[in-house]
């Protein structure tokens, strides 16, 4: 007991409390496994929760303190070719341009209307980065993500069932992060909501890298190389918006 005390002061996430979205969160989770609508991967001891995707199928996971959490697991050779071809600095796509990532992402058959016409305006954010472009796209009521490289096969994953109240203004949140691999083949990605008036959002990593992420539809989504998705204390957020710049430990978001 005194050893399991002595850890106990060391938990980097001793003494949170989660927030009633993260309890909503976790508790419709729970409930969707326990329907048998999701299925529960114990996670790595230095990952809080993950739930991965693989290519038009989906598992899940859930951790009460952190909430859900999600990252993109792509096939070996698609995620070599993502990893080199990485930029700090996304760009966008828009209209027609994201059309065939959107039809490749609606005919993953995940989300609350799998077989739903897809339209450039069911696309909330789009980004691309060197091979890899990632997808925020309304299906039905619901809203999921993918993840496609070169045109491939996207791997997909439901992320909300139904409108998602948006943060209070000049604020974002943090709806999924994680990272998944190992070594120099570890990536991490993150996604959440925006409030009124923000105009942008910034990661800088542990190392001092700074990564720019996507806004757009109220959503923002980032995703990079390395572990600090899954790690705590590593992120801090600068959130841009019309009154300035706001910094945050992603924890607190």
């Amino acid at each position: 007991m005194k050893d399991l005390e002595q850890l106990a002061a060391l938990d980097p996430a001793g003494g949170h409390e989660p927030t009633p979205a993260e309890w909503a969160r976790a508790n419709a989770l729970v409930d969707r496994i326990v329907e048998g609508g999701a299925t529960a991967h114990a996670a790595p001891a230095r990952r809080p929760a993950t739930r991965r995707w693989a290519v038009g199928l989906v598992a899940a996971g859930a951790a009460a303190v952190v909430g859900a959490v999600t990252v993109p697991s792509l096939l070996p050779g698609s995620m070599d070719r993502a990893l080199a071809s990485w930029t700090p600095v996304p760009g966008s796509l828009t209209g027609e341009q994201v059309m065939p990532q959107a039809r490749r992402c609606a005919e993953s058959g995940v989300g609350s209307d799998p077989a739903a016409p897809v339209s450039p305006s069911d696309v909330l954010l789009a980004e691309q980065r060197g091979a890899a472009t990632l997808l925020i796209q309304q299906r039905g009521a619901g809203v999921i993500e993918c993840m496609s490289v070169d045109g491939g096969r996207p791997a997909a994953l439901a992320l909300a069932d139904g409108p998602l109240p948006p943060p209070a203004a000049g604020t974002v949140n943090v709806e999924t992060r994680s990272s998944v691999g190992d070594g120099d083949d570890q990536y991490s990605n993150v996604v959440g909501l925006v409030g009124p008036s923000v105009t942008g959002v910034d990661l800088v990593l542990a190392d001092g890298r700074t990564v720019q992420t996507s806004t757009r539809g109220g959503w923002w989504a980032a995703w990079w190389p390395g572990p600090e998705g899954g790690e705590i204390g590593s992120i801090t957020v600068l959130v841009h918006h019309t009154a300035g710049t706001s910094t945050h430990r992603i924890e607190d978001l």
